[in-house]
């Protein structure tokens, strides 16, 4: 009898260990079943604050690229000058050389030393030497434009081969280029970069497409179809370079304006204060004088 009970309650303390333990494991899974909850709670937090985030981001990633399409067809259209890729009538690339369609020709020459207006010319070294530069100055900024669109030509067919051509990153990868073209300006003589935009068929100056009652343009006497040359003795090539210097200094100082009109075979000088003019603008051509 004595071992009987001695054996029962063996039996016992063993079933009672062992539900113990069951009760211990099924106590750890649960606090663990626990912790993985919670911490698949706080990664699906985490998931939906990135999508929203990723939401707010991809918004104003669309609002960059617009805006940098933007900037690149106005950098195009006020300040290309690239020949064509192969064949004379073959548009320039798209994205930083095209031609503008819009551009009011005024006072165009259309003499063998102009291409037409709105067309894209072909970038000649004999006809740029014929208005009076230097053909090794001609010649390095031909090799530089080249250059340039090369670099062009291979960022389009790396994007469009790695798929990020309709990309932010395509779009600021060319408005460098676009900016390194404007460059030009700088690395070679002014005449010469005028004449290039000009000889190609690219705008070159600003046209006064009309002038708002009120402003200083009307009193100063400003058409509509004058051509605006200089600024502040500055060339002006492009609407925005108008619009930019007229914020610069002091406003309401006078600022001498040198104005093209047609059938008038010399500028005129007149004076408008610093600031608005008072004008709608159009880009336009106009025949620079010869070099020198």
């Amino acid at each position: 009898m004595k071992f009987g009970f001695a054996n029962s309650g063996v039996v016992l303390a063993t079933l009672l260990a062992l539900s113990l333990a069951g009760f211990v494991d099924a106590f750890v899974r649960a606090r663990v079943a626990a912790e993985r909850a919670a911490v698949l709670e706080q990664q699906l937090a985490v998931a939906q604050d990135r999508a929203t985030a990723d939401a707010s981001e991809r918004s104003a990633l669309a609002a960059r690229v617009a805006s940098l399409e933007a900037a690149i067809a106005e950098a195009t259209a006020n300040a290309s000058a690239a020949r064509p890729d192969a064949a004379p009538t073959k548009p320039a690339p798209p994205g930083v050389f095209a031609p503008t369609e819009d551009a009011v020709a005024t006072n165009q020459d259309d003499s063998d030393a102009a291409a037409p207006h709105g067309a894209v010319g072909v970038f000649s070294v004999d006809r740029l030497v014929a208005a009076g530069f230097r053909r090794d100055d001609v010649a390095r900024f031909r090799t530089r434009l080249d250059e340039i669109e090369m670099k062009q030509l291979y960022l389009r067919d790396q994007a469009t081969r790695e798929g990020w051509l309709e990309t932010p990153r395509f779009a600021e990868e060319s408005q460098s280029l676009a900016g390194e073209f404007l460059g030009l300006r700088g690395e070679f003589d002014e005449p010469l970069y005028d004449w290039v935009l000009y000889s190609t068929g690219h705008p070159n100056r600003v046209a006064v497409r009309d002038v708002i009652s009120g402003g200083a343009g009307e009193s100063a006497g400003l058409q509509r179809g004058d051509v605006i040359v200089r600024y502040d003795d500055r060339l002006v090539l492009s609407p925005n370079e108008l619009r930019d210097a007229t914020t610069e200094g002091r406003v309401g100082e006078l600022i001498p304006l040198e104005v093209q009109r047609d059938g008038e075979s010399a500028p005129r000088r007149i004076f408008v204060p610093r600031g608005p003019i008072g004008i709608n603008l159009a880009p336009t051509a106009l025949r620079p004088p010869p070099a020198g």
